[in-house]
């Protein structure tokens, strides 16, 4: 363990682009719809600022989402640190990890050999915050593909690779 390998990575800049493109729309839609609806849409000023409130909030987010510093996402000797999780998974509690999710919403997985075992090793507030989690789905824990600055299989070969030195060898 001499040689210990750390990779870290940051937020993915395309989360927060699609935000700010999104409220872009949803701001000149707004505009558009409070211009241009005419008398045929009686209420056209309300949904137009509705819409533009809308895209300014979206927009928002998708500022505020590119803004945190510091690492995303940790690959080290204690284990996968992810900061939408809130923890680190420590080597000893992953049993695997592979893709999953669908083709609109993919994933990276960490599988979880004793989630009970690995809930109960949280401190209380750790534990309740990933209970509700959306990204803890038992026993897997998982990580969105375009949540950090890398590619899928960067990511993998990260992760299998932290587990061949601190932990267990990925399942085949």
């Amino acid at each position: 363990m001499a040689n210990s390998t750390v990779h870290e990575f940051q937020i993915g800049k395309s989360k927060a682009q699609h935000g700010l493109i999104i409220g872009t729309v949803c701001v000149a839609m707004g505009l558009a719809i409070m211009l241009f609806a005419g008398e045929g849409m009686p209420d056209r000023y309300w949904i137009g600022a509705l819409v533009m409130v809308l895209g300014a909030g979206v927009g928002f987010h998708g500022w505020r989402t590119n803004r945190p510093a510091g690492v995303h996402l940790r690959i080290d000797q204690n284990g996968v640190y992810f900061r939408e999780w809130g923890l680190t998974a420590p080597w000893p509690a992953i049993e695997d990890v592979y893709q999953a999710g669908s083709r609109m919403l993919p994933f990276v997985t960490l599988k979880i050999g004793e989630p009970q075992q690995f809930l109960d090793s949280l401190d209380q507030a750790e534990a309740r915050g990933l209970r509700r989690n959306r990204l803890w789905k038992q026993p897997e824990l998982r990580i969105p593909y375009n949540a950090v600055e890398a590619s899928r299989d960067e990511l993998l070969a990260a992760i299998e690779a932290g587990m061949k030195e601190y932990g267990r060898s990925p399942a085949a």
